[in-house]
């Protein structure tokens, strides 16, 4: 049997990157024009597409940072684009304007300037909505695009279109003055009017369900002064961290220091909170860690709590963390890995309980409104996973929505379940927000890797499956990439003993950017077909080892025929849907093997015609199902209409007409129709034993079947 094998596509494989003015670039010091540079020139030697944002400070600096990029891309045969966007143009000018310039382009490396003064009659809001609506399409050529925004521009895209933000794969901060190397004069050293020493975040009005948590922080930094809360986008890292420091402000007089590691460097974000709310006169002199050092030397008397959120890789915090020795510092780490690459103590977030779910859905809806459609409100926690952002992004929906009943969006979520929870308020990022960004972090053959991982259904499944999908040389890497990257950033959870599972909302993500690749079909006929293979193992008659074996894998078999019908070959229709009919008749679920065995037949005959042997086949296994049942009047016509179709298809003296006879003929017997019986059963016996032979184990069941009937009709006439 052909058997569609789906292969990985080969790696990128980067070119070698050399020295920038043979320095090497983590002894250059980030924000200088020598660091930005060196960073833009390896990201833009990069073979694939995709975008970068420069958050500059100085014009001066931002050319001289061009200047040196284009003569080294230059230099190494990368051509070096610049587009600069008109003046006080309507939003949808700008947009079409940038879309034609970049599609005329080579591919290369693109500089594109002018954001701060390009839109005009509409507010900055409305402009931000375009390009973040169209940023799949102005992501879609070639190039590497440079993206430069200055200081004000990018805090209103991070502010109002996080979800624009987010679509930067390399970002970077530009604080260099051009006059003067490592001055950062402008920003840091005049000494401002002190703030109440603390930063933080609004924090969410409905929190619920985590007082557990609360309280093991507490407890944890009893014991050490770093804690990291690791957990999946959207369980609610970065509000249970913002929910203690708010109901803890009281524990440090010296300070909260939120930093969002995201969307700024940790260290230039740690000396603009020292000069802002501390008042601290910082030295111009020495790298940035020094001077970040300088500040926790002069740092006010008194404990202070220092939060580093979202980070992603320990080496981005690391030079800039408190001195281990001074206990008047505790640091809080929030990140979405499970591990960060060193040994600190964490505590790992889950999702909410039932309980606690169906808590925070009543914040928003009210406990009328939930008692009143309850379930539906179970089933809705149950698609959402628990989780407290798609919980959250719900209700605000359904607050809006007084309208829409429970029922009616539980019924449409399984297709449009994202769409309930993407949010155009300020405050707020989507489910695609938070999964964008660690799905940026993933390489190509990775998000391949997840994308597969998709097509199962919403339930644990062995790793033996998930290497099914590949071809054999992949093994080692699969194994790989599900431990170190999508297990690590918490988009799939390991049970245990090689088994995982998806959570809800990632799949559904997934599932998404699935259909919209250029693997989707290859992947489902391959998904397809290796159900098919585990289907066909179940036998005619399973025990009850065979079934507890299979029972955690049955819904993945039924997601094939269910979801992906048509990616089913036409030689494993009858497999697919007969194996699972076998796990169900086997049991004595009658009523649910049923209606297998009668779309095996519906699909045999749309997708084969009335006339082929795989139709008798359906014929003949949905009548065995009534006949077992005693429901002989609705068997007999399909176990005739069989034995027809396969005289006519495969002549006379075939097995398979043998096999039509004796089903037919143990029909009758069953019902003690003894006459009718007997001429059909001795067809069978003389095909069997002229095609097979008389050992054969068909042959000798028919043997056994007439033996049995002549036993019992000789009993009906002693009687």
């Amino acid at each position: 049997m052909l058997k569609v094998v789906f292969l990985l596509l080969p790696m990128e494989v980067s070119p070698v990157v050399h020295q920038v003015n043979q320095t090497n670039q983590s002894e250059l010091e980030p924000g200088t024009i020598s660091h930005t540079a060196a960073r833009l020139l390896l990201w833009g030697r990069r073979p694939s597409r995709g975008l970068a944002r420069v958050e500059f400070y100085d014009e001066f600096s931002r050319q001289q940072v061009v200047r040196e990029l284009e003569n080294k891309l230059q230099e190494q045969g990368i051509i070096f684009h610049k587009i600069v966007l008109p003046i006080w143009e309507k939003p949808s000018f700008v947009l079409n304007f940038l879309l034609t310039q970049l599609a005329e382009l080579e591919s290369g490396v693109v500089s594109i300037t002018g954001f701060e003064t390009a839109f005009s009659d509409v507010s900055l809001v409305d402009a931000l909505q375009l390009i973040n609506f169209n940023r799949e399409n102005l992501a879609r050529f070639n190039l590497r695009q440079i993206w430069w925004m200055n200081h004000d521009f990018t805090n209103k895209v991070i502010r109002y279109m996080p979800d624009l933000n987010s679509w930067f794969f390399l970002r970077l901060f530009l604080t260099e003055n051009s006059t003067q190397a490592t001055n950062y004069n402008q920003l840091f050293t005049d000494k401002n009017t002190v703030h109440d020493p603390y930063n933080l975040p609004g924090t969410a009005v409905n929190f619920v369900g985590r007082e557990q948590e609360l309280s093991r922080i507490h407890q944890a930094f009893q014991q050490s002064s770093l804690i990291v809360l690791s957990g999946m986008g959207g369980s609610g890292k970065t509000e249970l961290a913002l929910q203690y420091a708010w109901q803890h402000k009281g524990d440090y007089p010296a300070g909260i220091c939120w930093i969002n590691v995201l969307n700024s460097d940790p260290g230039l974000a740690i000396l603009f909170f020292a000069r802002e709310y501390l008042g601290l006169n910082i030295p111009n002199q020495g790298t940035l860690s020094e001077r970040v050092r300088y500040c926790w030397q002069n740092w006010p008397e008194g404990n202070a709590l220092i939060i580093f959120d979202d980070v992603r890789d320990y080496d981005q915090i690391k030079s800039y963390l408190p001195p281990e020795k001074d206990s008047r510092f505790q640091v809080l780490i929030t990140t979405r890995f499970s591990y960060l690459g060193v040994s600190m103590s964490t505590i790992n977030l889950d999702v909410l309980t039932a309980a606690q779910a169906l808590d925070l859905l009543q914040t928003y809806l009210g406990k009328e409104r939930l008692t009143a459609e309850l379930e539906a409100a179970k089933q809705l926690c149950q698609c959402l996973g628990y989780l407290p952002l798609g919980l959250q992004l719900l209700g605000s929906f359904l607050r809006q929505a007084t309208t829409e009943t429970l029922a009616n969006i539980k019924e449409k979520f399984p297709k449009k379940g994202l769409k309930y929870l993407n949010s155009d308020k300020e405050e707020v990022r989507s489910i695609k927000t938070i999964l964008d960004l660690s799905w940026q972090l993933l390489e190509t053959e990775e998000q391949k890797l997840a994308l597969c991982l998709s097509l199962f259904a919403s339930a644990p499944f062995p790793k033996h499956l998930i290497i099914s999908l590949f071809s054999d040389e992949a093994k080692d890497e699969i194994e790989k990439w599900l431990t170190d990257s999508l297990v690590k950033l918490n988009l799939l959870k390991s049970l245990g003993n090689e088994w995982y599972q998806l959570h809800p909302l990632i799949r559904l993500y997934l599932r998404e950017k699935l259909e919209g690749s250029e693997i989707a079909n290859t992947a489902k006929s391959r998904y397809c077909t290796v159900m098919t293979d585990t289907s066909r193992t179940v036998p005619q008659t399973p025990t009850l080892d065979i079934i507890q074996n299979l029972t955690p894998l049955i819904p993945h078999i039924e997601q094939a025929v269910r979801e992906y019908p048509e990616y089913i070959a036409d030689e494993d229709l009858v497999s697919s849907y007969t194996g699972l009919a076998r796990y169900y008749k086997g049991q004595g679920l009658y009523a649910i093997a049923e209606p297998y065995y009668q779309d095996c037949l519906t699909a045999t005959r749309t997708r084969l015609g009335d006339n082929h042997p795989h139709v008798a086949t359906s014929l003949n296994n949905l009548a065995a199902l009534y006949d077992c049942q005693g429901r002989y009047t609705e068997a007999e016509p399909l176990y005739r209409e069989a034995l027809d179709l396969d005289k006519r298809l495969l002549g006379d003296n075939h097995p398979s007409v043998a096999l039509s006879l004796n089903n037919l003929a143990h029909l009758y017997h069953s019902q003690g129709r003894y006459s009718e019986a007997e001429p059909l059963y001795r067809e069978a016996i003389n095909i069997a034993t002229q095609v097979l032979g008389e050992n054969h184990p068909h042959t000798q069941t028919i043997m056994e079947n007439y033996k049995t009937m002549l036993s019992q009709l000789r009993q009906a006439e002693l009687r």
